[in-house]
């Protein structure tokens, strides 16, 4: 019973409509995994849903696969881009500098960094506060005296040429020296109308007077991003616009993550079924095993057992088969005597004809 259970179901999924669920369930499963767990999770369950299932179900045509693969990869990179959208628009923590040596000598120097709206437009007037703990200044040095703002779309750039970005990308130096001689908790704030359309990011770096020769102010920054040390904020533009700038980027990244294991394994399964194919037919156009002189086609050339002659009784005279089995001379196929061309390749049979009679009684 399961086993009939089993395949029935490998051919309902074989059905037109058993293969639009498949789609469907192949485009939620990439979906799911590439959203929320990890794109390199998306690789195996592409190649599972979209290539191992379907040939295994019988929906074996290459141009079926290689179509099943771009569905899936046009459909999944938007649906991806909602949820991408979504998270680069929602704020970040705040942003601490680093609370061990050589940073500090017990806490973070500069505590609770963030941008504040997260989100705005055009003409957003956008503030960054960050409190500065004096006591906390590194071990050899004394107080804090500059305070500096750096606003990119190359996430952790403090300048121009960051090895994180091409160059060429917007960059925004805003410089604070009102920290000298502190003594106490400083909250610092920054204003400023970046006025473009974009996902931006943001560093703030801060200078301590260093009380050993050279005597060179010490410079540190927050703890960003694991990857470029950036800290992401403001978005500014609507959910539209943010939509629209990142969906390029999971288009390439689905081509070239998703698209290009998928059809690099379809190009092989190809080949495979090519070459088995060419095997095939060959096979059945190659002729078969020609009789050794001297023997009848009926008993070696069709390896069937040689035909009963025909006769009047077990004590009469007996005649030769008018139906003996030949073998075409071209092609080797099984014909019968008196047949003029052969049945299956055309070829002219001289000779084919019933060679013996009945003796007179």
């Amino acid at each position: 019973m399961a086993q009939q259970s089993q395949g029935g179901f490998r051919r309902f999924l074989g059905t037109p409509l058993g293969g639009v669920l498949l789609l469907l369930l192949a485009i939620a499963v990439v979906f799911a995994s590439y959203a929320y767990v990890n794109i390199i999770i998306a690789i195996p369950a592409i190649l599972l849903l979209g290539l191992a299932v379907p040939i295994w179900v019988g929906l074996k045509r290459p141009r079926y696969l290689a179509i099943t693969g771009l569905v899936i990869i046009l459909v999944v990179a938007p649906l991806v881009n909602l949820v991408y959208t979504q998270t680069v628009r929602t704020p970040v923590s705040p942003a601490d500098s680093g609370a061990g040596s050589p940073y500090s000598n017990g806490g973070p120097l500069m505590q609770n960094a963030s941008v504040s709206p997260y989100t705005g437009n055009t003409s957003t007037n956008f503030t960054w506060t960050v409190t500065v703990y004096p006591a906390n200044h590194p071990i050899g040095n004394t107080t804090p005296v500059e305070l500096d703002l750096y606003i990119s779309t190359c996430p952790g750039a403090t300048g121009n040429n960051s090895p994180n970005c091409a160059a060429g990308y917007p960059f925004i130096l805003i410089q604070n020296k009102s920290l000298p001689n502190i003594t106490t908790p400083y909250s610092v704030q920054f204003h400023y109308d970046i006025g473009t359309l974009g996902i931006w990011a943001w560093q703030m770096g801060i200078y301590t007077n260093n009380t050993t020769a050279p005597h060179k102010p010490y410079f540190q920054l927050l703890i960003g991003d694991p990857m470029y040390n950036g800290i992401e904020g403001p978005v500014v533009g609507s959910f539209t616009d943010t939509y629209t700038e990142i969906l390029s980027e999971i288009y390439t990244q689905d081509f070239l993550l998703l698209g290009a294991p998928f059809y690099c394994i379809l190009l092989v399964y190809m080949l495979f079924k090519s070459r088995e194919r060419r095997r095939k037919d060959a096979a059945q156009r190659a002729p078969g095993p020609v009789p050794p002189a001297g023997e009848t086609a009926s008993t070696k050339g069709s390896g069937a057992a040689p035909l009963p002659s025909s006769g009047v009784g077990p004590s009469g005279p007996k005649s030769t088969s008018a139906t003996a089995e030949l073998n075409c001379p071209n092609c080797n196929a099984v014909v019968y005597a008196g047949e003029k061309t052969c049945w299956k390749c055309g070829a002219a049979l001289p000779g084919a004809t019933s060679t013996g009679t009945a003796p007179a009684s």
